[in-house]
């Protein structure tokens, strides 16, 4: 079996996420659209318009987002999505000429990229709290000693064909810090209970 939809998201053998953005985007597109008549609504205002996106299109857009390993093209993707949906709400035409920086003003949107970002904090400080026992906690300490070097064993080595940037570099990439130390953060913000330094 090449994929599977495993609570409502799309997995692949590759480990690669294009598959499930591409069915997210999908939905979401279906969602927008199926709300067109609220984004022509001339005496709903902007800000109304975002809570409604927020809470109906970006949660279907975003639904696990967290546990994404996003590639930069993935990214992009997910951003003109987001570009295209803003202008869509705030009547804007790409005939208008106006750039998605005054567009992003004017919804007060962050990009897609914050926003994951955010989520992907969150998961990793709630699993890194959880006790020792748990087999989720347990595997992010694993990804966490692999990004300080230390192996499981001698003999062990990443399975080929894997994307080469991990779940853990881009917890590095999101807020410059290593995964170590956000993870002793965690666990400070959690009393320390239980959790082996």
């Amino acid at each position: 079996m090449d994929s599977f939809v495993y609570l409502g998201c799309l997995q692949s053998f590759t480990g690669q996420c294009r598959p499930n953005i591409k069915c997210r985007i999908g939905s979401a597109s279906s969602t927008i659209s199926s709300l067109s008549r609220i984004w022509k609504d001339k005496r709903l205002t902007t800000a109304t318009k975002v809570r409604f996106y927020q809470a109906l299109v970006m949660s279907v857009l975003l639904y696990k987002a967290e546990t994404w390993t996003l590639l930069a093209a993935d990214l992009r993707t997910l951003e003109a999505f987001h570009m295209r949906c803003q202008r869509q709400i705030s009547g804007i035409r790409w005939i208008d000429h106006i750039s998605n920086t005054t567009v992003s003003s004017h919804t007060g949107q962050t990009s897609v990229g914050e926003q994951i970002g955010s989520h992907r904090i969150a998961i990793f400080s709630h699993i890194a709290r959880l006790s020792e026992e748990i087999p989720a906690h347990q595997a992010l300490r694993d990804h966490v000693d692999l990004s300080l070097g230390r192996l499981p064993g001698r003999d062990w080595k990443r399975r080929p064909g894997r994307p080469n940037n991990r779940w853990v570099d881009q917890i590095r990439n999101d807020t410059g810090n290593m995964p170590s130390t956000l993870w002793r953060s965690a666990i400070l913000r959690g009393h320390g209970t239980g959790v082996t330094q």
